[in-house]
């Protein structure tokens, strides 16, 4: 069964996303049936769909995880950090 699908849109925005689809080929119809299909098969938009935040916010959340994450290297090797957290986790002393 198939379903009708009705969109508002400022006519200069419909102008332009025609003829932006028509140099693809396609019509507006198919290129609605295209995003449709896009987002069934991935599970996801083939665009952003969450506002980029502000370049306040993106320094307040570099900030906030550089604070919980060491940028300096540890100096231990991968044996020696398994070992303290063996010994951290089972309470081992040397």
């Amino acid at each position: 069964m198939e379903s009708v699908l009705t969109v508002r849109l400022d006519a200069e925005t419909k102008e332009r996303g025609t003829r932006v689809m028509r140099r693809y080929g396609l019509t507006p119809s198919q290129s609605v049936r295209e995003l449709f299909a896009y987002a069934v098969r991935n599970d996801a938009l083939p665009f952003e769909s969450a506002p980029k935040p502000s370049r306040e916010e993106a320094a307040r959340r570099i900030a906030a995880f550089d604070a919980c994450h060491t940028k300096e290297p540890l100096g231990l090797s991968d044996e020696e950090l398994r070992d303290l957290r063996l010994r951290e986790r089972y309470g081992l002393d040397d």
